[in-house]
């Protein structure tokens, strides 16, 4: 499916749902619930996801591929520590009572199986990510933030969190995707060495951090 014979990539209707659903997202006449959910990226990527499945658009993949990853690890390293309880907080807040259980099953769905989705799309077809992919998905990222917000500051729109931390992540998690696709299709151990260095060291970093929560005066609230 292509709207215009001279956009190859179909980028129109991704570009469409991304104003239709950055112009909605403050509509007083969804439930609070509803409301916060379309502001949220991991959500905005997941409706790309299924609008490029909908549409049959394997061009997509190898962005989305990008941004799942930036997303996963931007999402473990910035809320590590615990802080993912006062998410599920906030969650319950909003009306929607998650047992602990529940909660990490989701965030494995919405966070976790889209990469392993796309890295499995990729690699079993052989199909290595061009890096400008990494630009693209830094240019949306971004301006998400700075379309939400104002800022690349996050805490308001989810909960408090080590924003630069999560940053770190989200961009190491972008270069590291194409990396990932290529250590898998080629067996590469040293490429596979770098990819996992750079996937883990800003979670590590983070996580392992004993001064983290006082400095920035962060506090896990269990709900």
């Amino acid at each position: 499916y292509q709207v215009f014979r001279h956009d190859p990539m179909n980028l129109f209707p991704g570009v469409m749902l991304m104003f239709l659903l950055g112009g909605i997202k403050d509509s007083k006449s969804l439930p609070p619930l509803i409301r916060w959910q379309l502001n949220t990226y991991t959500n905005w990527n997941l409706a790309l996801i299924f609008l490029g499945q909908a549409l049959r658009q394997p061009q997509w993949d190898p962005f989305l591929c990008v941004n799942s990853f930036g997303i996963l690890l931007g999402f473990r390293t910035g809320f590590s520590q615990g802080l993912s309880e006062n998410l599920r907080k906030k969650f319950k807040a909003l009306g929607m009572d998650l047992s602990r259980t529940t909660f990490t099953l989701a965030d494995h769905m919405v966070h976790t199986v889209p990469v392993l989705f796309f890295l499995y799309r990729l690699v079993t077809a052989k199909r290595r990510i061009p890096n400008i992919n990494v630009m693209y998905a830094t240019i949306l990222a971004t301006w998400f933030a700075f379309r939400q917000q104002a800022k690349l500051d996050s805490s308001s729109l989810y909960v408090p969190h080590p924003w630069r931390r999560a940053w770190l992540g989200i961009m190491c998690g972008m270069c590291a995707a194409p990396i990932v696709v290529d250590s898998l299709i080629l067996k590469s151990a040293p490429k596979a060495l770098i990819a996992l260095v750079a996937l883990l060291a800003p979670y590590f970093s983070t996580k392992l951090d004993p001064n983290l929560r006082p400095a920035q005066g962060l506090r896990c609230h269990p709900g």
